[in-house]
């Protein structure tokens, strides 16, 4: 199952997530390795889009002054703007409703590109490149709309879908309808402190970053840990156990670990395999599948759905 530990506080991820994701609860990164080529081409075509729709709008906004009466009003008090008064009828309520959604549409892409743009510029196209994606308005829309019953299976489908390759590997376009939307800004500050020797470029591989109450934590799906290791998993083991009618379980397992992986004088002692085999054994006895549960356990929804919920109330 995938590596979950907190984030040190005062480390230079803390910080940068502190000041590059303080606006959202969850922060997915990852190594983007796909052929260079392939990512030119899409920004190629990228740029006839907005080239395209930079053109429409101009257009639009061009009409605009004659059709909602602008160089009209001009006109009484400069010749030089003297345009007819304009049509009041229903074409022209339709035709404010046309503008309005292609401003809403079309100018938030635009400046969605020219942030790629600029990080085109100062970075090129990287072999390995850092990607950083938080939920979209959209999706956080998405997510407070869901009943408290349907929240929780909404957030892991959610997550599921951010690590999935499959699905993190299509080009992306910036829709407002998109469930993720990339941080431009924060994976040109991450490039810069790559190249500084500040963090890792490895420190961004296939990662989810939550904010909790305490601080960061982090779930990183390119690696694996002892389920016991995880964070709150002994509290999540303990309730479990409690509410199963097997608190006598987690009791026997904690004085196993009491004496195997702490010396007499409180030193820590490496935990070894005769640890393993004597916990799962305390499991098998008392018909608990410790695999099973460790990994129902690390699947619970993360804490920061809890924060979502309260923000409906």
């Amino acid at each position: 199952m995938p590596a979950t530990h907190r984030v040190p506080e005062g480390s230079p991820v803390a910080a940068f997530l502190s000041e590059y994701a303080s606006d959202t609860e969850v922060f997915v990164s990852h190594l983007d390795t796909t052929e260079v080529s392939s990512r030119k081409r899409h920004f190629l075509l990228m740029l006839g889009a907005n080239l395209a729709w930079s053109f429409l709008i101009g257009k639009r906004i061009y009409g605009a002054l004659y059709r909602y009466g602008v160089l009209f009003i001009l006109g009484k008090i400069s010749p030089i703007f003297k345009a007819p008064p304009p049509a009041v009828n229903w074409p022209l309520a339709g035709q404010l409703c046309l503008d309005m959604f292609m401003l809403s549409v079309l100018l938030p892409l635009i400046n969605n590109f020219i942030s790629i743009i600029k990080l085109r510029y100062r970075h090129g196209f990287p072999k390995s490149e850092i990607v950083f994606r938080k939920p979209s308005s959209a999706t956080v829309a998405n997510i407070l709309s869901q009943s408290l019953e349907k929240r929780d299976s909404y957030l892991k489908d959610l997550l599921r879908r951010a690590v999935d390759p499959e699905e993190f590997n299509q080009p992306t376009w910036g829709m407002p309808w998109d469930e993720w939307t990339i941080d431009f800004l924060a994976m040109g500050v991450a490039d810069e402190a790559e190249k500084k020797g500040l963090i890792s470029r490895d420190a961004w591989e296939l990662s989810v970053w939550m904010k909790m109450k305490e601080g960061w934590t982090v779930i990183e799906h390119g690696k694996v840990s002892n389920p016991l290791s995880q964070v709150g998993m002994m509290e999540k083991l303990q309730r479990k156990l409690t509410a199963m009618g097997k608190r006598h379980v987690f009791t026997q397992m904690m004085e196993v670990i009491q004496v195997k992986t702490v010396a007499k004088d409180g030193t820590p002692l490496p935990v070894t395999e005769e640890v393993d085999t004597i916990i799962a054994d305390i499991f098998r006895r008392n018909e608990v599948d410790f695999a099973q549960l460790t990994s129902e356990l690390a699947t619970e929804t993360p804490r920061f759905a809890a924060n979502s919920s309260k923000k409906t109330k």
